[in-house]
């Protein structure tokens, strides 16, 4: 066998058309069917094949006259061909009737693909980056379709399968694609395969989870059921078991879980069902429940859905509507959370709630959810919740008849009968030692008025203490009452109830009882700390008491909630043990919050002086004012003992956890008022906290508060009102400065218009000069997006100004590029380059990475306005290198867009496609809507330069489906590209 350095060395390809090499030099190989011959023995290296064989590989059952005669010739040839300096033949041998090609296997590309197939293979589990990397260099090998233009019929099945072998090379390394992630990026490839082999079905099942992976339930859906029509119609068959549970993960699932020892109610169960199951016409189904707290509305409502299950397949959503809060949820963000669930991406969800609605109403349409609206407080609240299409079903529950709800079945929750309260006994304390004491039972359960949640707030004391005689329990129920019969007041009986448990508490545990009802929506271990001042380990034990006597519920590890009417009579007990307790709770929570904020806003937006923007939190005047209580919670920990956050990330996760409670203690310190001794020091803690609440929210505005919009621009709104109430100018422009940035983000920009010139005027009157420049900046945004230029560079010019006496230099450099931007926008290009220009030269830099990215950004689109090609292209390449080092998808995906489109000009149409499929790519990932459409843009006119009209005019589909859906601002002329987009260029908002 030759050696590797030998000059005769050969080296074959059969993936693409047959080559030949010694060498450096290619084998000229004669006629086809001679090709034929050396490929059919290439196939089985170092093997014999028979002269049959090669017979029936090169005619089949059609030979020619003289078969034998004319494949000897063809032998012949062939070895003159391979070793034309040798008399005795060492590659191609004849032996045993046939004849052998001595070639090691390494020395054919296929040979080498499968080598690198079989490494694949064995390390996938372990090394999954090692094994794509073998997957692609497989695939490296290919170089066109395999065998191409030879003859004989053994040839042509060879030739499917080397194609169904790449085919499944290609398969493989997807798969990995989408396991190790970042799909987005092989998607296109994906799809592209996909359509070209629509009843394959591994290949449907990795772009169904590439597209999940991305947030595209929706799409993921579709791709499954056109698979399931195409099989049943052209082949009858279903889809894999695979498959079919594929499709399954793909539905949302909300519903909490069953109420553990759940009794009675069985008859309601069975009529919810019946309703939401009969198809009696075009109209949406649905049930309401009503009934008073504590009877058990939720426990039914959630029963009910686990048992319509399989009724409703392609998904259940639930949500809590907090009817009873201060601020209850917003519809709104409501409609945000069921979006998403359903697959719709974040930045594709519209930003005003009527919108929201219907993008709701069309994405549940055809499909069949069951919809769990819980604790209502109104029928405006629901309204907008509910889906059009009849193939849906509804249950809501509210303490109140909601007139204005379309319901099918309306059910009147009453308490338990005697029966279901017995039961209800039975199932948590044992029917045995209930039958033993059968009449001090009966009476326990009408002490409870029979109401569910007292009942098992009582079975959950008794099960607490086996050995405890419910007689016991019976008479501490009767204690300073007029008799048992008295008790049959149903409210009267409740509050003996948790009046009892109450009592039974330990002082600590007594404490931490009341002073948590003043945390909402929910209680995460921190906050639950710092409003009892102990280390989190010691909170933890008392939240824990608290759910094994019924009177706080878990919601998973590090998070509790009370039951609307444990927490009404917690905060009643409260104030009557000591009023104090409610501004202590409040000043402790502000004082965490507000610390953790800062830091996290710190991380989310590095640069912008938070000392200066936000307020020290207020002092916590009760670990002075309450020594009682101080001694009752020996070994409190500081209240700053804050979580530290790693990375910008974990910041955002914990404001994502953080933001309803922050949301629900502002509206709260806006609504409650002071409780101090005195009227001076009333105004003055009223003062304290109202800002502190303001600086809150604030804080909080770049870390994801738009999620909460609806319930955050309620928050602001009784901020403002509290602020002017007390002649708080300084409060009042940072609350109107805070509204009109939640306006802003959702896209009402006259209204915020509006609020941000008040906060303007409040800041100036009241000295406030850091939020003043972001009210100026706020002003600027929207004088922008409504092509208002001239106005917009004055806002933005003013607040750089203020900016820069302040010291604040990733402000000045936000809103003095952001001036450059509309300057382009108003004719001005040559002045915008001269402002970035200083911008980047000047001492102080521009702040950091995403800062620079945008200044670059900037000054490339001014180049390109002046004609000035080459000097935008390198700026936008400046701008992805700096956008890649701070990790800002969008800016990079925007300024990869802008590259393509500048490359298309300058006549580089492959590289610009590049760049554009580059940008798409980011964007998608990147999840921003806006870098979407303006991608799919770019890349439509980048194809049709290259003359590939069909792509062009899908992406340019693609592209309009996109911008369609975006709010007027963000879509403003953006058709005509590059003489428009005013703000899809991506100003920078006044947190930068």
């Amino acid at each position: 066998m030759p050696l590797a350095s030998d000059p005769n060395q050969l080296s074959f390809a059969l993936l693409g058309a047959l080559r030949v090499q010694r060498a450096d030099s290619a084998v000229e190989l004669g006629a086809p069917r001679q090709r034929s011959v050396l490929v059919a023995l290439l196939l089985r290296p170092d093997s014999v094949v028979t002269v049959d064989e090669l017979v029936d590989d090169l005619w089949g059952d059609q030979p020619p006259g003289s078969p034998l005669i004319t494949l000897r010739s063809y032998i012949s040839q062939l070895r003159k061909l391979l070793e034309p300096a040798r008399d005795t033949p060492t590659v191609l041998l004849s032996q045993a009737g046939g004849y052998r090609l001595a070639i090691d296997p390494d020395l054919v590309d296929l040979g080498r693909v499968r080598r690198l197939h079989d490494l694949a293979g064995r390390c996938s589990a372990a090394h999954p980056e090692r094994a794509r990397d073998h997957l692609r260099d497989a695939l490296s090998l290919w170089h066109g379709e395999p065998l191409l233009d030879l003859p004989g019929p053994f040839l042509r099945r060879e030739r499917e399968r080397l194609s169904e072998l790449r085919l499944t090379l290609l398969e493989e390394r997807l798969a990995l694609d989408v396991v190790l992630g970042g799909p987005a990026d092989h998607l296109p490839e994906l799809e592209s395969l996909a359509a070209g082999h629509p009843f394959r079905e591994r290949l449907q099942g990795l772009l169904i989870r590439a597209l999940h992976r991305q947030g595209r339930a929706p799409e993921a859906r579709a791709v499954y059921d056109a698979l399931h029509a195409r099989l049943v119609e052209h082949l009858g068959i279903e889809p894999s078991p695979e498959l079919a549970a594929l499709r399954d993960g793909l539905d949302p699932d909300q519903l909490p879980p069953a109420l553990p020892h759940f009794t009675g109610r069985q008859e309601h169960v069975v009529r919810i069902d019946r309703a939401l199951t009969a198809r009696t016409g075009p109209a949406l189904r649905l049930v309401s429940v009503t009934g008073m707290a504590g009877v058990g509305k939720t426990a039914l409502a959630v029963r009910a859905a686990h048992a319509l299950r399989p009724e409703f397949p392609d998904g259940r959503l639930y949500a809590d509507l907090r009817g009873a809060d201060l601020v209850p949820a917003s519809a709104s963000d409501i409609l945000a959370d069921f979006l998403t669930a359903l697959g719709v991406r974040p930045s594709a969800v519209p930003k005003d709630l009527a919108g929201r609605s219907a993008l709701f109403r069309s994405a549940s349409a055809g499909r069949r959810l069951l919809i769990v609206l819980d604790n209502a407080r109104d029928d405006a609240q629901v309204q907008p919740l509910l889906p059009g299409c009849p193939d849906c079903a509804v249950i809501v529950t509210s303490r109140t008849v909601l007139y204005g709800v379309p319901s099918v079945l309306h059910v009147a929750l009453d308490v338990f009968s005697e029966d279901e309260a017995i039961g209800l006994l039975d199932a948590v304390i044992g029917a045995s030692r209930r039958s033993a004491q059968s009449e001090q039972a009966g009476l326990l359960v009408e002490a409870c008025g029979r109401l569910p949640l007292a009942v098992r707030i009582a079975a959950a004391q008794l099960a607490a203490t086996p050995g405890r005689p419910i007689a016991d329990l019976v008479r501490r129920l009767a204690d300073d009452r007029e008799g048992i019969g008295a008790l049959r007041t149903r409210d009267v009986a409740v509050e003996q109830v948790f009046e009892l448990g109450h009592r039974r508490l330990s002082p600590p545990l007594a404490t931490a009882f009341r002073m948590l009802s003043w945390i909402e929506p929910d209680i995460g271990l921190a906050s639950a700390a710092a409003v009892l001042g102990l280390p989190e380990d010691r909170a933890e034990q008392l939240a824990e008491s608290l759910v094994d006597q019924a009177l706080l519920e878990s919601l998973g590890a590090g998070r509790y909630r009370f039951h609307d009417l444990v927490r009404a009579f917690a905060r009643r007990t409260s104030r009557r043990h000591d009023r104090e307790e409610r501004a202590a709770a409040h000043r402790r929570l502000l004082a965490l919050l507000l610390g953790c904020a800062r830091t996290a806003f710190a991380l989310a937006v590095p640069g912008d002086p938070v000392a200066d923007v936000f307020g020290a939190p207020a002092p916590d005047r009760a670990d002075h004012a309450d020594p009682a209580d101080r001694a009752a919670l020996a070994g409190r920990a500081d209240a700053a003992d804050r979580p530290v956050f790693a990375d910008p990330a974990g910041a955002r996760r914990w404001a994502r956890a953080e933001t309803p409670g922050a949301v629900a203690l502002a509206a709260a310190v806006a609504t409650d008022g002071p409780t101090a001794a005195t009227a001076a020091t009333a105004a003055t803690a009223a003062t304290a906290e109202l800002r502190s609440a303001v600086d809150l929210l604030i804080a909080l505005s770049p870390l994801g508060l738009g999620a909460f919009g609806g319930r955050a621009e309620e928050a602001a709104r009784l901020l403002i009102a509290a602020a002017v109430s007390s002649g708080d100018r300084f409060t009042e422009g940072r609350s109107r400065f805070l509204l009109g940035t939640i306006l802003l983000s959702r896209a009402r920009l006259d209204e915020a218009d509006a609020q941000a010139r008040l906060a303007a005027r409040a800041c100036g009157e009241a000295g406030d000069p850091p939020v003043l420049r972001q009210a100026l900046n706020d002003l600027g945004l929207i004088a922008q997006a409504e092509g208002r230029h001239e106005e917009a560079i004055a806002a933005f010019d003013e607040a750089a100004a203020l900016a820069r006496r302040l010291g604040h230099r990733s402000g000045e450099v936000a809103s003095t590029a952001n001036a450059a931007l509309s300057r382009i926008r108003s004719g001005h290009a040559a002045g915008a380059v001269e402002t970035c220009l200083r911008l980047l030269a000047e001492p102080g830099g521009t702040a950091d990475a995403a800062m620079t990215a945008y200044v670059h950004y900037v000054l490339g689109l001014a180049h390109q306005v002046l004609g000035r090609l080459d000097d935008a292209a390198a700026r936008m390449r400046s701008c992805i290198g700096c956008a890649n080092a701070a990790g800002d998808l969008d800016r990079e995906s925007a300024a990869r867009s802008r590259l393509a489109d500048i490359l298309r000009l300058l006549g580089r149409v492959d590289e610009a496609v590049r760049e554009a499929e580059q940008a798409l790519g980011l964007a998608t990932k990147g999840g921003r809507q806006r870098e979407r459409a303006l991608a799919h843009l770019v890349l439509a006119n980048t194809l049709t330069a290259r003359g590939d009209h069909r792509t062009a005019r899908d992406h340019e589909a693609q592209a309009r489906f996109l911008l369609g859906r975006l709010s007027a601002p963000e879509s403003a002329d953006a058709t005509p590209l590059l003489t428009a987009l005013a703000t899809a260029d991506g100003a920078v908002t006044g947190a930068e």
